[in-house]
């Protein structure tokens, strides 16, 4: 069974990828009350004049928080690439995954996946742990897919979760 999704691989596309990534990782979940914490710590280090590990705080809190901002940047250079607004033909079957665009062509067998996670929008397949697939629900050419594309990588990929 061939299991097919067309979606247009612009910065949205990216994004929402990058960023459904990124909610995987456990620390995002506490990302506030960590800044919170670390902004209670850097008033206190500030206060009592130790401004080595106030600073060390404040580098913490840009980087919890900054995340989007970087994707963002990056996705600036996004643009000049020849994959940008690529229309992309993505299929799932018993042997792995077919990408298939303008300028590109790439296949995986499911031993290269190393995680599956499924949102309520879509499916992210991870290939390494900043390299991944995202696919939306809105993609697929039926509904009837998103169901079995969500079978075939629970059955396939041994860490497979649903967030």
């Amino acid at each position: 069974m061939q299991i097919s999704y067309r979606f247009q691989f612009s910065q949205a596309h990216v994004l929402t990828g990058f960023l459904r990534n990124l909610q995987q990782v456990w620390w995002v979940r506490f990302k506030w009350p960590l800044a919170l914490l670390f902004a209670l710590a850097l008033a206190v280090c500030a206060y009592e004049g130790f401004p080595v590990l106030a600073g060390v705080f404040a580098v913490g809190i840009a980087l919890l928080l900054s995340a989007p901002a970087i994707a963002r940047l990056a996705l600036h250079r996004f643009r000049q690439s020849p994959f940008y607004n690529d229309e992309i033909d993505f299929s799932l079957s018993e042997s792995g995954s077919h990408a298939r665009g303008r300028h590109s062509e790439v296949r995986h067998g499911w031993e290269a996946y190393t995680k599956a996670r499924r949102f309520k929008d879509g499916l992210l397949l991870c290939h390494g742990p900043d390299a991944f697939h995202w696919l939306p629900d809105a993609a697929a050419a039926d509904p009837a897919a998103i169901a079995a594309a969500q079978q075939l990588a629970r059955a396939r990929i041994r860490d497979y979760r649903e967030l």
